[in-house]
């Protein structure tokens, strides 16, 4: 494993709450991503023109539709936004009869379905429990629960066949590995990806390269790591906080990785400080990213 003194710049100094589910969007080249507690979604362009929308609730994830707009995942529903993110349509209730539980990360699935998971959002973290699930929305909006007992979801993407989904629930310090087909009439989890202590901190949001390397951003490690398809660290980059949430590959050729992070009032110990909690970085890697897929729904 190397550990590369990559430059990470500093993309946007937005001091986002809870920085989360950024994708690098085909259609207009931009950048979009949540602040899920600052009810806002903020998008940025190569030139770093960037621009933040107010939002009725938390989003918990935002995804790009094949129609205009997006597919927005608010605590315990989700909805379809129009492209100004001015007015949302419902499209399903989720774990309504679960108070405790809220939505959280999400991907567009191969066969433009959105898979998505939910977390007990405790603000004790010792105190959660496994009471979310991951679901699969399917494009013609039929709900199916994939798995259940999960405490906090996070890190789904999908290899570049589209033939393996990963899934990280952050407190195990896990990666799991399932493989799909056609269109999840078949779904089989397979042996462990990544077992726990391989990096410091905890595995967040994920994204796969167009070799099949999983990239990690490892909330409260201060780092994002990149692994090959057989589950092997094989890069560490330190980044500016020690709170990086989501990873994602976008800019013109696909090879700048956008890193988003968590706000510092809501993980930082007791003296110590994190400057850059919130913001927005970015590193150029060698190996691109692959085209974001658009929803079908």
């Amino acid at each position: 494993m190397n550990t590369l003194e990559t430059k990470v710049d500093l993309v946007l100094d937005c001091k986002n709450e809870i920085g989360e589910s950024c994708f690098w969007d085909p259609r207009d080249n931009q950048l979009w991503w949540t602040d899920i507690e600052g009810k806002k979604i903020w998008c940025i362009d190569e030139n770093k023109n960037s621009k933040k929308f107010n939002l009725p609730d938390r989003a918990c994830f935002i995804l790009p539709r094949k129609e205009p707009g997006f597919i927005i995942g608010f605590p315990n529903h989700i909805s379809i936004a129009n492209q100004n993110l001015t007015s949302y349509t419902k499209l399903h209730d989720i774990e309504i009869d679960i108070p405790q539980t809220r939505i959280n990360d999400a991907k567009v699935d191969p066969f433009g379905g959105i898979v998505f998971g939910t977390f007990d959002e405790n603000s004790d973290r010792s105190k959660r429990k496994p009471l979310g699930s991951v679901y699969r929305l399917a494009p013609n909006g039929l709900l199916t629960e994939l798995f259940s007992k999960v405490t906090v979801s996070n890190g789904i993407t999908f290899s570049p066949s589209g033939e393996i989904m990963y899934f990280a629930d952050s407190p195990t310090d896990t990666i799991r590995q399932f493989q799909i087909q056609q269109n999840f009439d078949y779904f089989k989890e397979l042996n462990l990806f990544v077992n726990k202590g391989s990096a410091p901190g905890f595995p967040d949001g994920g994204t796969v390269d167009s070799e099949g390397n999983y990239w990690s951003a490892r909330v409260r490690g201060g780092c994002v790591v990149c692994y090959n398809s057989k589950g092997k660290l094989i890069s560490k980059i330190n980044t500016p906080t020690q709170a990086p949430t989501c990873v994602t590959l976008g800019g013109s050729n696909l090879k700048k990785l956008f890193i988003t992070s968590l706000g510092a009032p809501l993980h930082l110990e007791k003296n110590t400080n994190d400057f850059h909690a919130g913001n927005l970085f970015s590193l150029e890697v060698q190996i691109s990213g692959i085209k974001q897929t658009l929803s079908k729904l």
